[in-house]
């Protein structure tokens, strides 16, 4: 595979160096890969690695079809459509509002399918109260007779439970701090953002990596400043001059590139900031309106969905040869029901030293009781 760096050290008298790939990946190199004749390495020239898996098998200079001496984070700025050219508008966004939250809430929609007829049944059972031990009770019921689950509906209705779920737990758990909201309902799906936000970081990753640049050649400018200072001999002071002058140049152009990519980062619009402005009061006002609807509306079909699967898992229940036995040997009375096994549980507890989830089987009990009067 081959990748596009840039040196940012080598020492002569070891043969060893740094490369800073086009990825922002730093790797160490020898003289034993450089495969250029009439160049030897140097600190800022740009090249091109050959990688296997993730060893340096070659470096060569890159491609004449670029300018060696042109820094390499305007190649990477430029292969893409430069977005600071455009002009911004900034007051509107690709998606709207409206359009953002449908997107949004399609998957919901799709997992409720059409609820009316469900919503107003007179069917239901407390999900979020009875769930734990709805399921407990399943779970129960399966190890003493495992075909339960074998029965594809159950299968179904369990499935149909758990996407309902996760959409309700998508209403709270992504919702219910408006900022991040915005920023993944709304924000996230602009084209403009997303380029937007690309370019910025693409400015920030190059600014450290040239200011690394800078400091290696302060560090080696430095010592070739000691050495041309200490040198009497005039041919060994030509050839060190023309080496600094060279660096000089080098660490010159470097400081241009960074300040002219921050003076960039300065001047590009800030979108979040404008789109926040413009449309936060908007989509929160909105979304909360969509929020309580939604969440209503998957409880409720919970609410059937629960009290469905309990009908449904007791009927096979009645059928099942070692679960009747199991009731008989137990002890428990009252029926075959979700109810008659939560006061068989429940007997079995120490009331005094409850802890707040079997608190709330009493609670559930309680709403059995009730349920029935």
């Amino acid at each position: 595979m081959k990748i596009k760096g840039r040196i940012i050290f080598y020492n002569p008298n070891t043969g060893k160096g740094t490369i800073i790939l086009h990825t922002k990946e730093k790797v160490k190199f020898s003289i034993e890969e450089w495969d250029e004749f009439e160049l030897a390495p140097e600190v800022n020239l740009l090249v091109d690695c050959e990688l296997d898996k993730t060893t340096l098998s070659s470096i060569t200079l890159a491609s004449s079809s670029q300018d060696i001496n042109k820094p390499v984070y305007e190649y990477e700025l430029q292969k893409d459509e430069e977005f600071l050219e455009d002009e911004v508008d900034e007051d509107t966004s690709t998606y709207t509002v409206d359009e953002a939250l449908k997107i949004y809430f399609n998957p919901i929609e799709r997992t409720i399918g059409k609820p009316p007829s469900v919503i107003n049944t007179k069917e239901q059972l407390d999900y979020f109260l009875s769930k734990r031990f709805l399921f407990t009770a399943y779970n129960n019921l399966r190890s003493l007779d495992p075909k339960i689950y074998e029965h594809s509906e159950m299968k179904e209705k369990i499935n149909t439970i758990e996407e309902l779920h996760k959409a309700y737990n998508s209403l709270s758990e992504q919702i219910d701090i408006p900022h991040y909201a915005f920023e993944m309902i709304f924000l996230r799906i602009q084209p403009e953002y997303v380029k937007n936000q690309d370019q910025r970081e693409k400015c920030l990753n190059a600014i450290p990596s040239l200011t690394e640049i800078i400091e290696s050649l302060e560090i080696d400018l430095k010592s070739g400043e000691e050495n041309l200072e200490a040198t009497t001999n005039k041919k060994l002071r030509v050839n060190l001059n023309a080496k600094l002058k060279k660096k000089r140049g080098i660490y010159m152009d470097a400081i241009h590139e960074r300040a002219c990519i921050k003076e960039e980062l300065e001047e590009l619009v800030n979108l979040k900031q404008v789109y926040t402005k413009k449309y936060f009061k908007e989509f929160d006002k909105k979304l909360s309106i969509l929020q309580v609807k939604y969440k209503d509306m998957i409880a409720r079909i919970l609410n059937y969905k629960a009290y469905d699967f309990d009908a449904y898992l007791w009927k096979k229940a009645v059928g099942s040869k070692s679960i009747k036995e199991y009731f008989k040997a137990s002890g428990i009375k009252g029926g075959y029901s979700t109810e008659t096994f939560l006061r068989y549980y429940l007997k079995t507890l120490d009331t005094d030293n409850l802890k707040y989830e079997q608190e709330e089987l009493f609670r559930l009990l309680k709403y059995f009781e009730n349920r029935n009067n």
